[in-house]
């Protein structure tokens, strides 16, 4: 019964459980033979940028909090 009162966000383990998710999933694509191209160019910071607006969208879409302030 507690558990239903737990959003998505929380059951799924909250901030680090899905960073630790698309850390993963993003390095398997970008070592993919056919999902690889479309890493290559792209720097370090800008590689974790994309890491890290997914890990974002994720968090809110889930009933977590928005992490990153913009306007």
């Amino acid at each position: 019964m507690a558990d239903q009162k737990k959003s998505l966000y929380e059951r799924l383990g909250g901030y680090n459980a899905i960073a630790a998710v698309v850390d993963d999933f993003m390095g398997r694509q970008a070592a993919d033979k056919q999902l690889g191209r479309f890493f290559v160019g792209h720097g370090t910071d800008s590689k974790k940028r994309m890491n890290l607006l997914i890990v974002e969208l994720l968090c809110n879409a889930t009933g977590g909090p928005l992490l990153l302030c913009r306007a």
